[in-house]
């Protein structure tokens, strides 16, 4: 295809407005996700997971879809329902955060290296 800038739509023949099109969209979908080695739809934004999500119209788990964060690191929303005994469990464990009653790093690293277990 030319890349002449001043070229109208109608001097194109049908095919170079067809790979004309083809080129724009990949460029776009390009700006928002792209496809892993695993066939995983990969956004850029976790906006556009979001979005993805929203559009189709099913739980995280019935999609192959992921978002990168600040880290790289891809990530998905999950669609878990807690029970009321892990709401009960979080709410405790929160409660006790914000009393600074917490078990230090140090103390739970002795009790895995207790158990075999080295980190």
């Amino acid at each position: 295809m030319k890349s002449n800038v001043k070229r109208t739509v109608a001097a194109m023949t049908v095919e170079e407005l067809r790979n004309f099109v083809k080129q724009v969209i990949e460029a776009e979908r390009r700006k928002d996700c792209y496809v892993d080695d695993d066939g995983t739809l990969v956004f850029y934004t976790e906006k556009g997971y979001a979005d993805y999500l929203r559009k189709v119209g099913k739980p995280p788990s019935k999609v192959k879809a992921a978002f990168l964060n600040e880290g790289g690191l891809k990530c998905r929303y999950s669609d878990h329902r807690l029970t009321p005994q892990e709401k009960r469990r979080l709410a405790r464990i929160r409660k006790q955060t914000a009393e600074g009653r917490v078990v230090p790093g140090e103390v739970v690293l002795e009790k895995l290296r207790k158990r075999g277990i080295e980190i």
